[in-house]
């Protein structure tokens, strides 16, 4: 990344040069110049969006790295492979750092050895968590975040000596939207037959697999979070998603409608596109399901070309309208028979991330359980942490909304 960083700021100086030489001369670009400048210029923000992606990706990284420690205070075990071993009494089993694999709740499937290696099916990943702006937190207590709930006026022009005096504005008001993180648990209960005749590291793929449905839950809810209680939960809160329509994140107000009855279109995308002001848009994301990315990649333009743009580069996200397309497997789709677009759905999001604001406990908890699920014969993993999130502006999103039929 350090050549990439070099060769950006090797490039906006020939650009600063470039345009110091024609105002010190007092012209326009030649045809040539404007050439060379819009070149340049394209280099150096694909440049700026290779870093950021990988300065992403390095932060994400050390992120989970961290939320996967213990948290302050609790004994750190990860690194000593002999902290499953209980005390030997009669009738006891010595425990040895083992595999996790498992079969309804535990149970061993055959008494054989395994070996040191796992077929598992693939995680959802996680593409809009790494994204969002997060605050890590020390404890439950709730987080003030600060927003302009009404900007001021513009400004007046006024005589060199006014005939009154000058008035203040009025309009600019501040509001104040809280997070509160909530509990956020994981259980995985292992049999200690099949802990004593197993390979693979069990500490390593307990973190792993706890840290990974941690995540996907923190994913599914920045997307889908209905930001209040559910049913029957114990009036226990849960974030506010993006394609959930809230005054408190972002409200119906930021809706695009398809311009025909449950179908989307070219215009569609457009629309969502001019709907964001170029500040918000310089930074947005698309996010969308693949049920949905496969109708948006037919859409076409008056002049007969494709909106969606394959990525050339590994790592890379396509683009649509120029802009990075998170296809999400959290994402809703259509909500009618087989997935049918229906009225009133919320089907694609386009905004900038950097306002979506996401509380963590630093660290996380886990536990294991040698004796509480003894009476049964098996080992329990417990994992905790805390969390909420919101979107805190608006106007930096905007959603699509399925049109109902006539």
């Amino acid at each position: 990344m350090k050549e990439k960083i070099e060769k950006r700021s090797a490039l906006i100086k020939e650009l600063e040069e470039m345009n110091a030489k024609a105002d010190s001369e007092k012209r326009a670009f030649t045809d040539e110049e404007k050439k060379l400048f819009d070149e340049k210029s394209a280099e150096v923000r694909k440049l700026t969006d290779e870093i950021k992606f990988e300065e992403q990706r390095a932060s994400t990284m050390k992120e989970f790295s961290e939320i996967s420690k213990p948290a302050e205070g609790k004994e750190d075990r990860s690194a000593d492979a002999s902290f499953l071993k209980v005390e030997k009494r009669a009738g006891s089993v010595e425990l040895r750092t083992a595999d996790m694999t498992m079969a309804d709740g535990g149970a061993a499937i055959a008494p054989e050895q395994f070996v040191n290696d796992i077929i598992r099916a693939v995680e959802k990943e996680a593409l809009v968590y790494p994204r969002v702006r997060k605050i890590p937190v020390s404890g439950a207590g709730s987080l003030g975040l600060p927003y302009e709930a009404a900007d001021a006026s513009d400004a007046d022009w006024t005589a060199e000596v006014p005939s009154s005096e000058i008035s203040a504005d009025n309009t600019w008001k501040f509001g104040k939207r809280s997070l509160s993180p909530a509990d956020l648990t994981k259980l995985i209960k292992v049999s200690k037959k099949l802990l004593a005749t197993s390979a693979v590291s069990i500490d390593a793929l307990a973190k792993e697999k706890i840290s990974q449905k941690l995540i996907a839950a923190f994913e599914n809810a920045i997307i889908n979070g209905t930001g209040v209680a559910a049913a029957n939960s114990g009036n226990v809160t849960q974030p506010l998603g993006l394609f959930t329509a809230s005054a408190d994140g972002v409200s119906t107000a930021r809706d695009v409608e398809t311009g025909t009855a449950l179908t989307i279109s070219a215009d569609d995308i457009i629309n969502m596109y001019m709907n964001l002001r170029p500040a918000y848009r310089r930074k947005a994301v698309w996010i969308m399901n693949s049920d949905i990315l496969k109708q948006v990649m037919l859409l076409k333009d008056k002049n007969d070309q494709y909106l969606w743009h394959e990525s050339l580069r590994v790592g890379e996200p396509s683009t649509l309208m120029g802009l990075p397309v998170l296809e999400s497997e959290y994402a809703p789709g259509g909500s009618g028979t087989g997935g049918a677009l229906a009225a009133g759905d919320y089907v694609m999001v386009l905004g900038d991330l950097d306002h979506y604001q996401f509380a963590y406990w630093k660290g996380m908890d886990i536990t294991v359980a040698n004796e509480v699920f003894a009476g049964k014969n098996q080992v329990g993993f417990y994992g905790h942490t805390l969390a909420d999130g919101m979107p805190t502006l608006a106007e930096a999103f905007t959603r699509l909304k399925i049109k109902a039929g006539s």
